[in-house]
């Protein structure tokens, strides 16, 4: 399975960095920013450092369209709290996989996916953008 990592509409450079040690820590390479403003676009560079240092990726895209459009990905979930028409994550297939998180506040939404997205959570509590992202990535490196 290939799996990119997307943070989606984030301005907080401390969040981002925080989601890629996340993402890196388990084990995933690939970490796209998608919709990045603030202080998060200013100081980007130190997301590309921590990648150099260790071996991963990083790409940037201004929408998910651009990202969708550019690694065609086989199945986008949209990884948000539980609610209605939000499923419980379950096993992803093999191919390229694309999790898309919410950087700022708000759960993300369908309407902001691509088309045939799904939404799914991680763990039932409201544990935020980080903690549903590093309990889906535990969950999925263990059946791995």
């Amino acid at each position: 399975m290939d799996v990119t990592v997307a943070v989606y509409n984030i301005s907080s450079l401390p969040r981002l960095m925080e989601f890629a040690r996340v993402t890196y820590g388990f084990g995933v390479r690939r970490l796209a920013a998608v919709r990045v403003f603030g202080s998060a676009a200013q100081q980007i560079g130190d997301l590309f450092k921590l990648a150099f240092k260790v071996g991963g990726e990083v790409l940037v895209f201004n929408d998910l369209k651009d990202l969708n459009e550019a690694l065609r990905p086989d199945l986008v979930v949209g990884l948000t709290k539980r609610g209605e028409g939000v499923e419980p994550l379950a096993d992803l297939p093999d191919g390229r996989v694309v999790i898309v998180v919410s950087g700022s506040d708000l759960p993300i939404t369908q309407r902001e996916l691509p088309p045939g997205a799904k939404l799914a959570y991680a763990v039932e509590e409201d544990v935020g953008s980080v903690g549903q992202l590093a309990i889906a990535l535990y969950r999925l490196r263990r059946r791995g």
